[in-house]
């Protein structure tokens, strides 16, 4: 090493000791202008972020794995991308399930062509069932909700031609009032009834008043317009309660009247069966069959009892018509829900007071009835209702059916309680000029009904309209009576 070398070494070391020994008056760093802000210090360690990042790794791993295409689920190609939605645009609300109404069965009646209506049971929807007013505005409402394809075959529903209420909704305004027996039922109407002419008034009115006397207890109903003491239904004036015997169509009600027939009480097994509408539109039979057995032959003169009494379970029906058979006994004990108008159920039992057996059927309402013997084997018969214009009090023809087309010769059959039990029958063109005339004798006079069945012949040279007429004449004077007009046309 050269002396020069040695000597720079030898001044170095000289001032780096001088240096360290100087005292400075320095400004610390944390106060000085250029000092920024310290950095905050990561939340993530090294370690930390060391296990975030293979966290990431792995879920993306795992998400490739769960989305690849499997042969049942191809693969979706990737979106476009889309620009961000703007932070006010609402997402689509979740679709609520709809509520539901629990609907109850509820028994209304539609209108039939010359028939009194007929009961069915559609859904309804009352909001309180505890309320009697209530539930009649829940029957109307459900007649003025059904379609076309919602009703019995062969009926009508005038009542859904009825103009919605001024208000603008779909359910016409209703007010209903209860006083004993009368419902006062107020209809809101906005624009009239809905229906023209005569036979669509009388149509409406029988739906009316039926389905709002179907309330127990409720026997008469009284119908008005808002602000009006009535109704006027097309021309029909509606000024005065009315029952369901009141728009039924027929001329006269059933007998009240017990009937007693004091026949032969002879032990019998009993057996029934009933029909609605086969024999004639709107008429129910009740057949009770009697046998007596290998030892008891056969009786023609039965001993039994019918009674037409108001009804005591309005729950089903307005009245009752109860047949008693003395020593008779059937191994029936329940009833029978039939719900084909007339005829509600059927109930059989036994008497309390003595050996007898006892039917009672339920009803629509008091129509025309009628009891009938028939032998080979012995039956009791009670025929109800009928079609109205061929139903007198004493007088009632099965066939032919109003309004039929016929050819020259007509079968002409029914039953009929006529002095002697005489029955006369006599056609009349369309000028009401009579063309054929005849009489028939029933099975059996009064004071029970006896049948007849006959045929008539129309003469050659008359066709179009004609009218069939039956009836019986009075032995005191000629009258006729229990007269019942059957219009028909001849082909």
């Amino acid at each position: 090493m050269t002396n020069e070398r040695q000597d720079d070494e030898i001044i170095g070391r000289a001032l780096s000791r001088a240096i360290e020994t100087i005292d400075v008056n320095q400004t610390p760093y944390e106060r000085s202008r250029i000092a920024a802000a310290p950095a905050r210090r990561s939340i993530f360690g090294w370690s930390q972020l060391g296990f975030a990042v293979v966290g990431i790794i792995l879920a993306v791993a795992l998400g490739s794995w769960l989305t690849r295409p499997t042969e049942s689920q191809p693969g979706v190609a990737a979106s476009p991308t889309t620009p961000p939605a703007s932070p006010s645009a609402a997402g689509p609300s979740p679709t609520a399930n709809p509520i539901v109404a629990t609907s109850v069965p509820t028994w209304v009646y539609f209108p039939r062509d010359g028939l009194p209506p007929v009961g069915a049971s559609v859904p309804g929807y009352p909001p309180n069932s505890s309320s009697r007013e209530i539930a009649i505005d829940t029957r109307i409402s459900a007649l003025r909700r059904l379609g076309p394809g919602e009703i019995p075959a062969g009926t009508t529903n005038p009542l859904s031609s009825v103009a919605p209420a001024q208000a603008g909704t779909s359910r016409f305004g209703v007010s209903v009032r209860i006083e004993g027996d009368l419902a006062t039922v107020e209809f809101d109407l906005s624009s009239g009834w809905g229906v023209r002419g005569s036979a669509q008034s009388q149509a409406l009115l029988q739906q009316l008043v039926y389905t709002i006397t179907e309330e127990p207890g409720i026997r008469r109903a009284l119908i008005t317009e808002k602000g009006k003491p009535n109704a006027v239904i097309d021309k029909l004036l509606v000024d005065k309660p009315l029952t369901r015997e009141d728009v039924s169509g027929y001329t006269s009600r059933g007998s009240l009247d017990p009937l007693q027939i004091g026949g032969v009480s002879t032990a019998a097994q009993l057996s029934t069966n009933y029909s609605v509408d086969s024999l004639a539109p709107g008429l129910a039979r009740f057949v009770i069959t009697l046998d007596y057995g290998t030892s008891g032959g056969s009786v023609t003169d039965p001993e039994f009892s019918a009674t037409l009494i108001p009804s005591t379970n309005e729950t089903t029906g307005k009245a009752e018509l109860e047949i008693t058979v003395p020593n008779g006994s059937d191994t029936a004990t329940t009833a029978t829900q039939v719900d084909r108008s007339p005829l509600r159920w059927i109930a059989a039992g036994k008497s309390n007071s003595f050996r007898a057996q006892v039917y009672r059927l339920g009803l629509d309402d008091q129509r025309p009835w009628r009891a009938i013997v028939l032998s080979n084997p012995t039956r009791i018969v009670i025929d109800i209702g009928g079609v109205p214009q061929a139903t007198s009090d004493s007088v009632a023809v099965y066939s032919p059916k109003v309004g039929t087309t016929t050819g020259r010769t007509v079968n002409v059959s029914g039953a009929a309680r006529a002095f002697e039990a005489h029955v006369n029958w006599r056609i009349k063109d369309s000028a009401g000029r009579e063309i054929g005339n005849g009489f028939i004798s029933a099975s059996i006079f009064g004071p029970t009904w006896g049948t007849f069945d006959t045929s008539v012949t129309i003469p050659a040279n008359v066709s179009g309209n004609v009218t069939l007429e039956v009836f019986w004449p009075s032995p005191k004077d000629g009258t006729e009576l229990g007269l019942v007009q059957i219009p028909l046309v001849v082909r």
